[in-house]
């Protein structure tokens, strides 16, 4: 490499003090050293002038750890970004952070306030009828529900007080013209108070299955069987039913059925 290198620089003295082509040139050796670079990246580096193999690690993907949901649930409760940096990272200086630009050549910017897990008004429909020719009136109306986000796919903004509000609508009938019809309560659940919770909950674990609440998930109560089910190669491990099931399941031909211990097709 170190060879190739020292001729690419001769290269480019000559293409920068000829007068032929410059610009032409100079982008052969650049797009040839460009490609020379990534040769290196994709499948390793040459041997260099000292006889010495360099190991880069640059183009291997980092894998990292997701954020554990006990502190998604510390972040939920920030209200700002001060706040957040004094909590989580106070060693880092708030003021600098202060005057950094995202310089993303917008002429203005919003900072956004939080859609925190908290009551909001929300449309909700007052018929309870799905017949064309009945008008209610009003045929919706505002109430408080939960809403905001809770910053997992694990949890979300669920109501932990409510109180049901009993509203009375006139309910027309249209045939030609309207007639009235009745009038009607129609009973409507408001939301008090509300936090951020679990998505799944213990009840919806299976018999083969334990609750974990820190991480708001069933999980299988044999878990030994699932390295095993793995090491296999033709089956998957299933957390749903806690068991190992084949990856694809064959159509036989007569006189053979689907194996499911195999996961081939067996004599019948």
């Amino acid at each position: 490499m170190c060879h190739t290198l020292i001729l690419y620089l001769l290269l480019l003295v000559i293409t920068t003090t000829t007068t032929f082509d410059k610009k032409y040139q100079f982008k052969l050796f650049k797009d040839s050293f460009n490609e020379n670079i990534h040769n290196i990246y994709e499948h390793g580096p040459e041997q260099p002038c000292g006889g010495h193999i360099i190991n880069s690690n640059s183009h291997k993907i980092k894998k990292f750890p997701e954020i554990p949901l006990d502190i998604i649930m510390e972040l939920n409760q920030v209200k700002s970004v001060s706040e957040l940096f004094q909590k989580f990272m106070p060693h880092i200086n708030i003021h600098e952070i202060l005057k950094y630009e995202t310089n993303d050549g917008q002429n203005s910017t919003i900072i956004p306030k939080a859609a925190s897990c908290t009551t909001e008004n929300q449309t909700v429909s007052l018929r309870d009828d799905n017949n064309p020719n009945l008008y209610y009136s009003p045929p919706c109306t505002r109430v408080k529900r939960c809403g905001g986000c809770c910053g997992s796919s694990l949890v979300s903004c669920q109501p932990t007080k409510v109180e049901m509000l009993n509203f009375e609508v006139t309910i027309l009938q249209y045939n030609e013209t309207f007639t009235f019809k009745e009038k009607k309560i129609i009973t409507v659940e408001q939301h008090e108070k509300c936090k951020c919770d679990c998505i799944i909950k213990e009840k919806d674990c299976k018999p083969s299955q334990r609750y974990n609440a820190k991480e708001c998930q069933c999980i299988c109560n044999n878990l030994d069987e699932e390295e095993e089910c793995d090491n296999q190669g033709t089956k998957i491990w299933n957390s749903d039913t806690c068991s190992c099931q084949c990856i694809e399941e064959q159509e036989c031909t007569t006189g053979y059925k689907f194996d499911y211990n195999t996961c081939s097709c067996e004599l019948a």
